[in-house]
């Protein structure tokens, strides 16, 4: 998963309890998507000890939104944002280095403090310090690209279409011939009526992606009774790109490569827990699922290029085991 900065410029909404700060002035944050993918944003403050994190937000690109209601004007406030898993390929990650939990799933969630993620069923995410201190603050997620509002929505459409398997050329953003060939298709095919465009016809397009995503790619089935985190690595052009942690509850399948499986071997690592969110012992051995390649990792989210120098990097390590998956398209894993 590519890493990218956001723009942070001056705006967060956080929805804060009276009794974090009663007396105090309230602010505000606007989150703004400029890139072509589809972002689950969370946002955090923290005033002192005290904090709220509050997800998971689905901005469509070219799209506003609010977030966090009624900040105290004087708290610090944070961001995280991914891509929608749903999207074929790496994505985007903006994160920074204070940690703050949020749902592993994309579900709405409000979580008090940032302790315990694990025992809460939750996963701690690196959050990025938004700039400014008081009043409304606007943060503007970019990618490379820089599409700016109004292209980063065309950019969007192109990027949903092409993870439908539509032909559009590149995402560039100004779209021509062959998105408007590939929109068309896409009508037609998935009988979409009255004509949508903008936000209506991306709505339409994640909410296809998203169902068919499962179609494809890598899933992991918890046939245990207990919670399972995973994490998964693949290797691009001779180099490993690692990204956990995803959660498996027990009698459930998720899947952590959400696109076809167009390389033969994968990798994977995962561990089961028990209630207070420690790694789980039967019979004196740790509950894991592992093997001899040796990758980055870290307690928080993450997605992490290069298998080199982990620990100089400030990473652990974990063993991952390698599957040989053939010429298939999909395949399932099941954790016993």
């Amino acid at each position: 998963m590519r890493r990218a900065t956001p723009l942070l410029l001056t705006g967060l909404i956080l929805a804060f309890v009276a009794s974090l700060a009663p007396q105090t002035a309230k602010a505000d944050m606007r989150l703004c998507n400029e890139t072509s993918y589809v972002l689950q944003v969370a946002a955090a403050a923290r005033q002192g000890v005290a904090s709220k994190t509050e997800g998971w937000i689905e901005l469509l690109p070219g799209a506003c939104e609010n977030a966090l209601a009624d900040m105290p004007d004087d708290a610090q406030a944070y961001v995280y944002a991914k891509s929608d898993e749903a999207h074929a390929g790496e994505g985007l990650v903006f994160d920074g280095s204070e940690r703050f939990c949020v749902a592993s799933e994309n579900r709405s969630f409000s979580v008090e403090g940032r302790r315990d993620c694990r025992r809460r069923g939750l996963i701690e995410a690196d959050f990025a310090i938004v700039a400014g201190s008081s009043g409304r603050r606007v943060v503007d997620f970019t990618e490379k690209s820089n599409y700016g509002r109004r292209r980063a929505r065309t950019a969007g459409l192109q990027r949903l279409l092409s993870d439908l398997q539509y032909e559009i050329g590149p995402i560039d953003g100004f779209g021509g011939e062959r998105t408007r060939e590939a929109e068309a298709a896409y009508k037609l095919r998935y009988s979409v009526k009255g004509n949508p465009k903008g936000e209506a016809l991306l709505g339409k397009l994640i909410n296809t992606v998203q169902s068919e995503a499962g179609e494809r790619g890598l899933t992991l089935c918890n046939r245990t009774a207990h919670l399972i985190w995973a994490a998964t690595a693949q290797l691009r052009n001779d180099r490993f790109h690692s990204r956990g942690w995803l959660r498996v509850p027990a009698g459930e399948c998720t899947q952590v490569i959400n696109e076809s499986l167009i390389d033969r071997f994968y990798f994977y690592y995962a561990e089961a827990v028990n209630d207070e969110g420690r790694l789980l012992r039967e019979a004196g051995r740790a509950k894991i699922w592992g093997g001899e390649r040796v990758l980055c990792t870290k307690p928080t989210r993450f997605a992490i290029d290069g298998e080199e120098n982990c620990l100089a990097r400030g990473y652990d390590t974990h063993g991952f085991k390698k599957i040989d998956t053939g010429a298939a398209r999909r395949w399932t894993i099941n954790l016993e």
